[in-house]
């Protein structure tokens, strides 16, 4: 039997090693720059986008702004994947509620020819849609087909979360796509917020004064939506804050009783351009 191919976006930001052994194909959002447009990862990994993001700050230049895949782009994807044997893939995506990703996939796979797509939208981003890829891919390798690898997509998004604190106000103010953050921006005094992917929408659902009390938060919120259920995969995520992250984790695997060891991983370019470097938080999986 064919295999089914497995598509993404780079705001997955899954591990690059990951991405090989399960053969996901990741295609590039942009970055923009002023008119200078970059592939998110390929033409611009998180060290220079951080290096030229503090630079372009420092300046008083225009904030970084983010466009969608072009469905040529899909097209392309989606047919490599044909001529190397797929007959059908998933796709899954970055929320439609916050990008038009989704929206150039679904045009791309009316353009592409002998392959049948299916175009998932994750309603989240980074790991727990990194999450989604790992399962099907698991069901895949179970012997499950497109049945079997839809539904472990869908139990993930049902049992999963994303949930982290940001440091720098200015790029919720920039971006927009952040729902309640004005109540950040806006403060007499500057405060950390916790925000949540929350049916499809970064909510900014809380905020406190020091980033110490902030995780506290996050890991709260996050054991709040576990419900006492077993945690089976969680990730650390940052913005260029590796060292501390990595610290951090330590002390989120103990609030969260898990026994793995969690990734760490930079939430990267697209993302950073609307939740700032400094950002730090935990996406979780359960059972």
């Amino acid at each position: 039997m064919n295999k089914i191919a497995l598509v993404t976006d780079t705001t997955v930001n899954m591990p690059p090693d990951m991405v090989a052994r399960m053969d996901i194909r990741v295609v590039p959002v942009y970055v923009n720059f002023g008119t200078e447009s970059y592939k998110d990862y390929e033409e611009l990994p998180p060290a220079k986008f951080y290096e030229k993001l503090a630079a372009v700050k420092a300046a008083g230049g225009e904030m970084p702004k983010t466009s969608q895949p072009s469905p040529e782009d899909f097209r392309k994807v989606y047919e490599q994947c044909r001529e190397e044997g797929s007959h059908s893939a998933i796709s899954v995506h970055v929320t439609a509620k916050a990008s038009g990703t989704c929206a150039s996939a679904e045009l791309a796979k009316t353009m592409a020819g002998h392959i049948h797509v299916h175009v998932v939208d994750s309603a989240t981003t980074s790991m727990q849609m990194g999450f989604m890829l790992m399962e099907a891919h698991d069901a895949m390798e179970s012997g499950g087909g497109l049945p079997e690898m839809l539904a472990a997509v869908e139990k993930v998004k049902a049992h999963s979360s994303l949930v982290f604190t940001v440091t720098e106000l200015e790029h919720l103010a920039a971006s927009g796509r952040t729902e309640g953050a004005e109540k950040a921006t806006e403060a007499a005094v500057k405060v950390k917020p916790v925000i949540s992917i929350e049916g499809g929408v970064p909510k900014a659902v809380g905020q406190e004064r020091t980033q110490k009390a902030a995780l506290e938060r996050v890991l709260a919120m996050t054991k709040d939506k576990m419900a006492n259920h077993h945690l089976q995969r969680l990730a650390v995520v940052h913005g260029n804050t590796e060292a501390k992250a990595k610290e951090w984790a330590k002390e989120a695997t103990a609030a969260l009783g898990f026994s793995g060891e969690p990734y760490v991983v930079d939430f990267g370019p697209a993302l950073a351009v609307h939740f700032g470097p400094g950002l730090l938080g935990v996406a979780a999986q359960w059972g």
